[in-house]
Order: C-alpha cells, then structure tokens, then sequence
C-alpha cells in the first residue's frame, strides 16, 4: 500500500526527523524534539500529526519493549519524487517543462543551479540514446 493524500509543510517536517533518526526509527517525544529546535509547537500537536501520517500510510510503527518507534514508509528520494510528480500534475498539467519555464520567468533559478539542471537533462538525453528506442 502506498501512502494516501499531499503532505503539509509540518507533516514534510516530521517525516525529516524520521529520515535523519535512520532505520532504528524514532519516537513521538524525539520528533517533537526535534520539531522544538525550529519552532513553538505543542507535544499534542506532533502526536496528532504523527497519528495521522501513520493512518495515512507515510509512516509505520514499530514497538519495542512497550516504546513506539516510526520509521518512513518511502525513501526521501522516493516521497520527494512523489510530491514533485502531484504537483507538476496538479499545477503545470504534466508538464514538467511548464514548471522549469515558470522558474526561468520568475528569476528564482541561479546561473548556478541552470546550469546544473542542464548537466541533468544532457545526462538524461544521453541515457535515453544509450538505451535506444523503446
């Protein structure tokens, strides 16, 4: 089962502590710990989220000797692949060149980071030719 529904920028938040706490997973107490070093934010409201990511399917208790860990159910890689994917669909019809020629109009692309997605692209062309027509 994959995990359901868009995550808000808090519950993102969580899942980051998930991630950076590694496959021995990670309690409620620790992300709120963790949630406490950016910003004011009540235990109850870090439980409520966690409860709600865990039903949703983003995240999966583990208990061990009475004590609930959670751990990720995708990867970074793969929930940011994910995110990234619903909402090209969901604001650029699909397009993931609408999004990029957006970010080219807005100016919020550095010369820098142009030229890295272009090193990305001509990467992606030459393994498209390396694998030849499908």
């Amino acid at each position: 089962m994959s995990p359901d529904g868009p995550l808000t920028p808090a519950q993102y938040e969580i899942l980051e502590a998930v991630w950076a706490a590694g496959t021995e997973g990670i309690t409620v107490a620790e992300i709120w710990q963790a949630a406490s070093q950016h910003r004011q934010v009540a235990r109850t409201t870090i439980l409520n989220l966690v409860d709600r990511l865990e039903k949703r399917g983003w995240l999966k208790r583990h208990s061990l000797e009475g004590v609930n860990r959670f751990t990720a159910a995708l990867s970074r890689e793969r929930t940011t692949a994910a995110l990234a994917g619903n909402f090209v669909d969901d604001f650029f019809g699909g397009s993931a060149s609408h999004l990029v020629m957006s970010l080219l109009g807005t100016g919020r692309l550095s010369a820098d980071e142009v030229r890295h997605l272009r090193k990305l692209l001509d990467g992606k062309r030459d393994a498209s030719r390396r694998e030849g027509p499908k």
